[in-house]
């Protein structure tokens, strides 16, 4: 015990490795994000480019295309707050173009991204939210996945760990980010049992994550604070 005990001083007195750890996951999402982004603007063309729809329907979806196309060019690489307020400027000022068209749960999602990059936790879960009714596809699962990162930024490790849970339930095996950041939420919280629970299958079906070596150590280390 007296080990343990020594392990857990160090740890409130060094926090960084664990909270760069919490970084680099939401860095590794921003970026698979944007890819989401674009792949989803690409689908949307190809609807827009193959659908026969009423005029009204098609016009609204062009101008939606536009608008999106538009804020993404505004944002740059997301990584300036100054360019994320310039695109999500006009995706707000164009936001009524969405509303009947079918891009509308992925503007929901871009909204819910820029909010998220500038610490508007409550406006970022929002617009996720607006996204996850509209829709059951790949975009809704990023929304919820959005949602749980916005719950643990505001330190709301309960709500973060049960809208994991919730996705785990329907995948089990869910991607990477989902077991990191529900092993960490339960970190927090100090359930280090279902921690290691989580942390044992994220090895296991994500063998080749590239957090693997960091998610052993924090295996090695709950484990011996349990003796």
């Amino acid at each position: 015990m007296a080990k343990g005990k020594i392990t857990v001083r160090r740890e409130l007195k060094q926090p960084d490795g664990f909270m760069k750890t919490v970084n680099g996951v939401v860095e590794y999402v921003k970026f698979h994000r944007r890819k989401a982004i674009a792949a989803g603007i690409v689908v949307l063309a190809l609807i827009i480019g193959f659908s026969v729809v009423q005029a009204y329907i098609y016009h609204q979806n062009r101008q939606a295309s536009r608008v999106l196309g538009e804020s993404l060019a505004a944002m740059g690489e997301m990584d300036d707050a100054a360019q994320v307020k310039a695109g999500l400027a006009k995706l707000e000022d164009g936001f009524n173009a969405f509303h009947f068209a079918a891009s509308y749960p992925l503007a929901c999602f871009l909204r819910g991204n820029d909010h998220y990059f500038l610490g508007n936790f409550d406006q970022s879960r929002q617009s996720y939210e607006e996204a996850v009714a509209k829709t059951d596809d790949y975009v809704a699962d990023l929304c919820r996945l959005g949602i749980a990162y916005d719950y643990f930024a505001a330190k709301k490790f309960d709500q973060c760990a049960a809208m994991l849970e919730k996705m785990r339930g329907d995948n089990p095996k869910a991607g990477e980010e989902v077991y990191l950041l529900l092993g960490m939420s339960y970190e927090r919280l100090r359930r280090n049992q279902e921690a290691i629970a989580v942390y044992e299958n994220m090895v296991q079906f994500v063998p080749d994550s590239r957090f693997r070596g960091w998610v052993e150590g924090r295996l090695a280390h709950l484990k011996l604070l349990q003796g």
